[in-house]
């Protein structure tokens, strides 16, 4: 009887690293660069797949010996942080300096490739290494300085960046002290902990970011849907000359301040609730859709009295406090524009711009209320362009 023979196999940090930088990139790239494509997504993506590139070439070095291998892979492994840096400003919408972060990029592979066998090659890595370090602590300055998503989504990547920070200035701090004859014993030690830093950043980052784009609403391709409907049922009243139409835009008052002040699952419930609010204020046949989880448009059909009767629904009951609610000592508000078709016309575009710009007015005017559109909430060169496209209106006595 024949025993099975087993083979140990041997799983260290490089091995670990790799397996979980691969899963890691793979979840990025599905449930946010894939789910939400966008400059912000695709750059954080491109980090992801940089780290990954990073993260073989890194276990060929170790396999190898070859200096020049894990040199190029710390090089790409480190510049996984500018890349999250340029993509949380393209997030928020700021000013996206690419310089610094192709300079970089391009510069720490290739100054550590080229000393690699020379006595360089420790302070080049840590001139790298604290390079990174301010970008991990722009990092954390961009996730604290704004308030793009609830503190509990933030804060995994925020610390993680803090960490590599001081681990960065603590290793260039320490070399300056350290006996430069050493210099073996401080190579295995930084190798060590980019090892290990790799699997904390990346980790944090994947959390971070993909909480951060799944928690934006309902997918893009769902609303656009959900519009072509709202422009067809436009597009048929007009057809009939039905001039009993509105739009409506419904904006959750400072819903930045509610994610602060929230968890996210908190935060979660309250815009669920607005836009439960909005629907059962509504009659059946009109149509809203959820643009993200403080704004809501709506297609109503109504006389100005049945409407107003409507939007002021809308208000009361978002602005009522249960005593089971999420945030505890928080009134919630919400702020409304009207376009009408009478007063705008029935190009979609045009009535969501002008509701679009009395919702601001009506938040700017103290929020937890509503204002009608006129036509200077329009462009004029919007209102010229629908003018010159829209068909001449028949007469009974056309053919």
């Amino acid at each position: 009887m024949s025993a099975l023979a087993l083979v140990p196999v041997a799983v260290d940090v490089t091995t670990s690293m790799v397996a979980v930088v691969t899963v890691l990139a793979a979840l990025v790239f599905g449930l946010a660069t894939l789910a939400r494509p966008s400059r912000a997504t695709v750059t954080w993506g491109a980090a992801f797949g940089l780290g990954v590139l990073g993260a073989y070439l890194w276990l060929a070095g170790q396999q190898t010996g070859e200096q020049a291998l894990r040199g190029a892979a710390s090089g790409l492994l480190l510049s996984f942080e500018p890349l999250v840096w340029i993509g949380l400003r393209m997030y928020r919408g700021r000013r996206t300096p690419w310089w610094p972060v192709a300079l970089f990029a391009a510069a720490a592979p290739t100054a550590l490739v080229v000393t690699a066998d020379s006595p360089w090659y420790l302070l080049a890595f840590h001139s790298v290494f604290l390079a990174s370090g301010i970008f991990a602590a722009l990092v954390a300055y961009e996730l604290w300085r704004g308030r793009p998503a609830a503190r509990d989504i933030t804060m995994p990547l925020a610390l993680a960046s803090c960490a590599l920070f001081l681990v960065a200035v603590a290793s260039g701090a320490s070399a300056l002290v350290t006996d430069a004859a050493n210099t073996a014993a401080q190579l295995s030690a930084l190798r060590g902990m980019n090892a290990v830093g790799t699997l904390v950043v990346s980790t944090c980052a994947a959390f971070t970011l993909v909480l951060t784009v799944r928690a934006d609403g309902i997918a893009p391709t769902g609303t656009a849907a959900a519009i072509a409907g709202l422009r067809r049922r436009l597009q048929k009243a007009q057809a009939q000359n039905e001039q009993s139409w509105s739009i409506l835009d419904v904006r959750l008052d400072d819903p930045a301040d509610l994610r602060e002040a929230s968890t996210g699952s908190a935060f979660a419930m309250i815009a669920d609730r607005f836009h439960d609010d909005v629907q059962e204020a509504l009659p059946a046949a009109a149509d809203a859709v959820r643009i993200d989880d403080a704004r809501a448009i709506v297609l109503i059909r109504g006389g100005e009295e049945a409407v107003q009767f409507h939007i002021r629904d809308i208000l009361n009951r978002v602005s009522i406090i249960e005593r089971d609610a999420p945030v505890h000592g928080i009134r919630a508000s919400a702020s409304i524009g009207w376009a009408l078709v009478t007063v705008l016309g029935f190009d979609y575009d045009v009535l969501a711009t002008g509701a679009g710009a009395a919702a601001v007015r009506a938040r700017e005017g103290g929020g937890d209320r509503w204002k009608q559109a006129t036509a200077l909430d329009v462009p004029a060169s919007e209102l010229e362009a629908v003018s010159s496209r829209a068909p001449s209106a028949r007469t009974t006595l056309e053919g």
